[in-house]
């Protein structure tokens, strides 16, 4: 592949960026990743012109290079802000970075009409998805390209909700449905799967086939042993065997809190233990619920709650309870109803186990919440998850690796060690990407250069590496 590049290798662009590799090359452009964590796009003059002359972009934000007999125009990016081929990647794996594409793509759209997709360049920095073919006989529809590009390339429209969430984790029901409403896309009917607040499915877990179905094997929670520990003890068996417990005098299992900094995994092990269960899920967020009137927000909180009766035994997963159950004193917005939404908590919370009713709040920031939310009877346990250490990314990587086909002897222990304070969304995004690539390829299995390649185009981490661990209070 080097001498098909058009950018060698250590090639320096104006803005002192240094070439490292080519990432993905189509015949009118290429993406090469940079030494900064970084990307650059390479276009020839033809589709450069087409650009500049149909105003899409403005003169002077590609540099002019010419390092081998191949002149091109080059933009590069910052790490961390996306330059994307919508076929090839790199792709989303967070929330901020798929609203700001799908921001762009209703710009682009509303600017410049019906788009071809097929071989489209998005640009952060431009907020605009460019296309790079112009006479495709069978374009790609929106809904199409938008739903491969947030999953990270899988082949499934955003209309088909379930799956859409389910290859885009770091998405939530409620992002999702604002993301049809701005690209004005319909929602596939007959394609539910677990209930939200209106009926409508959540965005936790597999969305399950057939109420009761219990996934076969036990459970298992990669990567945290202490937390799956937990999960067994205290609810997995517990409802397992609810009528010898309930002849001891313990009933349904009791509100669990888990909270840690961003990344450390309390919404995958949620996940992971809702797809076991395989029980209706019912999501509690600030989308959902959300509502600056009085009396409106406490209302959709009891619909909620109530609904979830309905269905039991089922789950109710609070998502960032800080942003409606943060201290009564220290409430920014409206004092009255802020306290009417606690008040409505305290009352619902100690009724959920009651009636088969399975609660978990995630939180990143424990010390705001109300203490009244946090005491025995509405919430049994408070469990803190620490960012993953060396040992547990990597069981994750053996587990996220074992169905797939993968050359011998992987260096799983030094990809565990540069692993060390990412996001667990990141080690799952890496595994599917080395996977695409190893496809891309022409190859067989998922070798060490894939997976390597695909580390390298994750963004740098945020911050200083958090404490590892986990523990409960």
């Amino acid at each position: 592949m080097a001498e098909e590049r058009w950018l060698p290798l250590d090639y320096i662009l104006t803005d002192g960026n240094h070439i490292r590799s080519l990432y993905v090359r189509s015949a009118a452009w290429q993406l090469y990743t940079t030494a900064e964590d970084g990307f650059a796009l390479a276009v020839k003059a033809e589709l450069y012109d087409r650009w500049l002359n149909a105003e899409w972009i403005e003169p002077g934000l590609f540099e002019d290079a010419s390092p081998t007999d191949e002149s091109v125009h080059v933009f590069s990016s910052r790490a961390g802000t996306m330059l994307s081929s919508l076929n090839f990647g790199p792709y989303p794996h967070n929330r901020q970075q798929a609203m700001d594409f799908i921001r762009s793509l209703r710009r682009s759209l509303e600017r410049m009409g019906a788009i071809q997709l097929n071989d489209a360049i998005y640009i952060a920095s431009f907020s605009l998805i460019l296309a790079t073919s112009f006479n495709e006989s069978a374009p790609m529809s929106v809904a199409r390209a938008a739903g491969r590009f947030l999953t990270g390339g899988v082949d499934v429209p955003l209309s088909n909700v379930p799956l859409v969430l389910q290859y885009a984790p770091y998405l939530t029901e409620s992002d999702l449905n604002q993301i049809l409403d701005m690209l004005q896309i319909t929602k596939d009917e007959g394609t539910s799967g677990t209930l939200s607040a209106a009926g409508s499915e959540a965005a936790i877990g597999k969305p399950p086939t057939q109420r009761g179905t219990r996934q076969k094997g036990p459970f298992t929670l990669p990567g945290r042993p202490e937390l799956e520990r937990f999960f067994l003890e205290e609810i997995i068996d517990i409802v397992d065997n609810e009528e010898a417990y309930r002849r001891m005098g313990v009933g349904f299992p009791g509100g669990t809190v888990l909270h840690g900094p961003t990344g450390c995994g309390k919404t995958y092990a949620v996940e992971r233990l809702t797809e076991y269960l395989n029980w209706p899920v019912f999501t509690i967020d600030s989308g959902n619920i959300g509502s600056k009137y009085i009396h409106e927000t406490s209302r959709k909180v009891a619909e909620i709650f109530d609904k979830a009766a309905e269905n039991a035994p089922s789950i109710i997963v609070i998502d960032e309870m800080e942003a409606f159950l943060s201290s009564r004193d220290s409430s920014m917005g409206s004092r009255e109803i802020h306290m009417e939404e606690v008040a409505e908590f305290l009352r619902k919370i100690p009724e959920a186990p009651k009636k088969r009713v399975l609660l978990f709040g995630m939180t990143n920031l424990l010390d705001s919440m109300d203490k009244a939310i946090l005491r025995r009877g509405r919430i049994d346990h408070i469990i803190e998850v620490g960012m993953p250490g060396k040992e547990e990314i990597l069981s994750l990587l053996e587990s996220m690796l074992k169905d797939k086909p993968t050359e011998d002897q992987l260096p799983l222990e030094q990809f565990s060690r540069d692993l060390l304070g990412r996001p667990i969304s990141d080690i799952s995004f890496m595994v599917q990407d080395a996977a695409r690539r190893a496809v891309r390829a022409g190859k067989q299995a998922i070798g060490a250069e894939e997976l390597q390649t695909a580390m390298n185009a994750l963004p740098p981490p945020d911050g200083k590496k958090k404490r590892i661990g986990f523990g409960e209070r």
